[in-house]
């Protein structure tokens, strides 16, 4: 039970920079002169993206010890999310927008989560949420030259987040944005000090997703845990 806690507190935390990712999508390139513009406009520009897809590798890391997952994100309008891993194989986070469900095939759990409006882990994937979640940090750019120049010759916008109050999550958050403001890798680093990167490729908006792309049926041997995160604050 205490592994599986901490591993649904480990999806729960990705959840953030999913979300974060989300919304970078939608971001489209325009004169500013602080960074608080170019979140202002994340934020008004979130209600126009009906849907988001992209692969992604995430590299966890806590006192040199390493985990690597791997899947891929679908997401669509409002709050309906599948993300499946292909490492390890068989994981899955899915909502319908009212529901979200986590399953851990290896341990036969499926974690069941009510999801109340603007409340909670989800949050982040509505426009107030978002605000919300904004709120949470100070925000800054990473260097003075923005976009900044990248070790692989390419330019990107590099944005550092710091919660403005010690609480669990990730504290600090450092984000890399391309010159069309599409987030493409984040790294965080949680108050219990690991270190998470994830990282985005195949990135497509506004494509075709059915919804019966993110139903969930319950494995009929699985046992069910019900609301197991905590809302925020």
């Amino acid at each position: 039970m205490r592994n599986m806690k901490h591993i649904i507190r480990v999806l729960s935390a990705a959840l953030l920079i999913f979300s974060l990712t989300i919304t970078g999508a939608l971001a489209y390139k325009f004169d500013f002169t602080t960074v608080s513009d170019v979140v202002q406009k994340i934020q008004e520009k979130f209600a126009g993206l009906e849907t988001y897809q992209a692969t992604f590798t995430i590299i966890s890391d806590k006192m040199g010890k390493k985990v690597t997952q791997r899947g891929e994100i679908s997401y669509k309008a409002s709050n309906k999310l599948l993300i499946n891993f292909t490492s390890p194989q068989g994981q899955k986070i899915v909502s319908n927008g009212k529901m979200m469900w986590i399953y851990i095939p290896s341990m036969n759990v499926v974690a069941e989560q009510d999801l109340k409006s603007d409340a909670g882990i989800f949050s982040t994937g509505t426009k107030s949420g978002l605000k919300r979640l904004f709120s949470k940090y100070h925000y800054r750019f990473a260097a003075k030259e923005q976009p900044e120049p990248q070790s692989n010759g390419s330019k990107m916008y590099t944005l550092i987040l710091k919660q403005k109050e010690s609480r669990s999550g990730y504290r600090k958050l450092k984000l890399w944005v391309t010159e069309n403001y599409t987030i493409t890798r984040a790294e965080g680093e949680t108050s219990s000090g690991k270190n998470v990167e994830i990282v985005f490729s195949n990135i497509k908006t506004n494509i075709d997703l059915p919804n019966g792309l993110f139903k969930f049926d319950v494995p009929a041997r699985a046992r069910v845990i019900k609301n197991p995160m905590i809302a925020e604050e």
